[in-house]
């Protein structure tokens, strides 16, 4: 990103994050595409369309950059709480220093982009709508989202590789249920009641894998994401690639590394080339695997429960913002000789649900990890010797299928199987969004129907 990371636990590329930022995108999406009728944007002057989607994409920038402060501050807040560091929740400097929130420029460009893009499409339809308006509606939608999907370039090329990869996927899913829905197209297994688990289970294995025998393949924050929620430290990991790739480990470096970490294990392997590393070693802090087990699921926790909390809290009241306001609004009367004050339920209930969501998310995310963990203790307590393909069972990520796709083309560009193409994350992302916005309003039919 156009900054160091530093201490902020929302920097690192997560999935969920990115999920989280194009859930905003859709909800702006939905607000322009739904505020008024057809007819009446038929009556309305191009000009005042034009105006009301300059607004349009102000508002939005401004959302945007709010939910990423927003999640930025309260994950900093909830770290203070976790250290009990409560003076520096009193003290604005420390609680909002450089040093800890280095969200402005990434904030700025992600406002950028949702405003150009949500304020694009809604003049480009009322460009398309007074200039041709024998165009269909489906095809000026199209070209609509294609055309304001170049507002991507507002971000980092990390940040549009990304975001490009989910939307396509998202636009693949879309267009797959709406076939489906029409009865045009059905995939095998997909009315299966854990189908879904599955997707994610193999597209899990491929990005494990990669992360496990091509590290360099993978995006830095994302390997940093990966790394920091997982049980497997650095030095074990490079054990483990050399194991795999028959190259000795030395013994000392194992017993220096466990003496680095005080750990309880104890190495007994005395040559350099083990046909299998002990399970002890990725749970270091344990020699056993049941301690070791929700040792890891603790650390999981630990580490990604204060962006998970904000993630889940942080944009259900910054897009929402106006009805939580007003429910904090006291509407005071008088009656007879007493003042009764009447007060919504809405910003508990906002928070309550926000908070639910980020413990769920959180125990999610642990118990994966501890469970990718379980998976190579029970291997190794099976085998003998280590296999690639333990590595490409046990998975390890969140909302993996797009860099899993991500992952598969790198491997076949690296073969030359495939080319590299400039700006193809662009043009992909600007094509996944005609394909949803097509869908948004093929959907509304269905609706209609």
């Amino acid at each position: 990103m156009p900054e160091s990371s530093g201490n902020d636990p929302s920097r690192d590329e997560d999935p969920a994050a990115t999920h989280m930022v194009a859930s905003a995108s859709t909800a702006s999406i939905i607000s322009i595409t739904s505020e008024m009728s057809v007819a009446e944007k038929d009556r309305l002057p191009l000009a005042s369309h034009l105006a009301k989607a300059a607004q349009t994409g102000a508002s939005n920038f401004v959302l945007a950059y709010n939910v990423r402060a927003g999640i930025a501050l309260l994950s900093r807040i909830v770290q203070l709480i976790q250290n009990r560091k409560f003076r520096d929740l009193m003290d604005l400097n420390s609680l909002l220093s450089e040093k800890h929130l280095n969200f402005r420029v990434e904030a700025v460009s992600m406002g950028l982009f949702i405003g150009c893009f949500t304020g694009g499409y809604e003049a480009l339809q009322a460009v398309l709508r007074k200039l041709r308006p024998d165009l269909p509606a489906a095809t000026r939608t199209v070209v609509s989202g294609i055309v304001a999907g170049s507002g991507i370039l507002c971000l980092n090329p990390s940040r549009r590789r990304s975001l490009a990869l989910y939307t396509f996927v998202r636009a693949l899913q879309s267009v797959y249920n709406i076939a489906k829905a029409r009865k045009l197209w059905h995939f095998w297994g997909s009315h299966w009641p854990h189908g879904d688990a599955l997707l994610f289970g193999v597209a899990s294995a491929q990005v494990m894998y990669s992360f496990i025998l091509r590290p360099e393949i993978l995006p830095k924050e994302y390997f940093s994401f990966i790394h920091r929620a997982g049980p497997v430290a650095m030095r074990v990991l490079q054990f483990t690639q050399r194991t795999l790739r028959g190259a000795a480990v030395e013994p000392a470096d194992v017993i220096r590394f466990l003496d680095d970490k005080a750990s309880p294990v104890v190495y007994n392997i005395a040559h350099n080339h083990p046909e299998s590393l002990p399970c002890s070693l990725i749970h270091h802090g344990s020699a056993s695997c049941t301690l070791g087990f929700g040792m890891t699921f603790w650390k999981a926790a630990r580490q990604t429960f204060p962006l998970y909390l904000s993630l889940n809290i942080v944009p259900r009241v910054v897009l929402d913002l106006h009805r939580f306001v007003k429910a904090y609004v006291v509407i005071t009367c008088i009656h007879g000789h007493g003042w009764y004050k009447s007060y919504r339920g809405r910003p508990v209930t906002t928070v309550l649900k926000g908070t639910w969501g980020g413990v769920r998310s959180t125990a999610f995310l642990g118990t994966f990890v501890a469970l990718y963990q379980a998976t190579v203790c029970v291997q190794k307590l099976m085998f003998r010797s280590d296999s690639k393909a333990t590595y490409f069972v046990a998975e390890l990520a969140l909302y993996v299928l797009p860099r899993a796709l991500d992952l598969l083309y790198i491997t076949l560009r690296d073969k030359r199987v495939l080319a590299e193409m400039a700006y193809g994350e662009v043009m992909l992302f600007a094509c996944s969004m005609g394909t949803l916005m097509f869908c948004f309003e093929v959907h509304q039919d269905l609706d209609d129907d």
